[in-house]
């Protein structure tokens, strides 16, 4: 039983560059940290570490059927697109399917911005994502459009809010599988 926390993006791995010059990197890295502020000590949560790629926490981490795992990104497109999305697996199970539609509403609902939905990998950019295939209910969260003056003034004026919340859905979905 526990909570597995990534950024998506390590120091060497700067993500998507938004505006005035900001790294998904940096904000996952912010957000993440954040985040783990607000999980109470009673739960296990194991997180990346800023210095290894993601391929490296994915051969580290050993989550198993009683785990939360989520990774966190930003979203990049052309400047105008805004919103939020969350990605599971291809025939994910129905508690992930929950969790990333709970997430994504969540942090649509905080920031003010659409809610582009829950979907699967294969409706995203890349159509295979790896942390999603990791045992336990997986979900990676693209928080909004880095790229996006508005989406992102929105996340800088409730990123509290969003940690917290965020940080309260993993902690009940730990709970529904402890």
């Amino acid at each position: 039983m526990a909570i597995y926390l990534s950024a998506g993006h390590y120091n060497q791995d700067s993500g998507a560059i938004g505006v005035n010059g900001r790294q998904e990197n940096n904000e996952t890295i912010k957000l993440r940290d954040r985040i783990l502020g607000y999980i109470s000590s009673n739960y296990r949560v194991i997180t990346d570490n800023d210095s290894e790629s993601l391929a490296q926490y994915l051969a580290r981490i050993r989550p198993g059927d009683a785990s939360v795992v989520l990774e966190l990104h930003f979203d990049s497109y052309n400047g105008k697109a805004s919103g939020s999305t969350a990605l599971y697996m291809n025939d994910a199970p129905k508690n992930s399917i929950i969790f990333s539609a709970e997430l994504c509403q969540f942090t649509a609902t905080t920031l003010g911005i659409a809610n582009r939905g829950a979907k699967s990998e294969s409706d995203s950019a890349r159509g295979r994502l790896g942390l999603v295939h990791k045992a336990g209910i997986t979900s990676l969260l693209e928080v909004c459009f880095i790229d996006n003056q508005e989406d992102m003034d929105k996340y800088d004026a409730n990123i509290d809010l969003l940690a917290q919340g965020v940080a309260k859905i993993l902690m009940k979905y730990d709970d529904l599988i402890s």
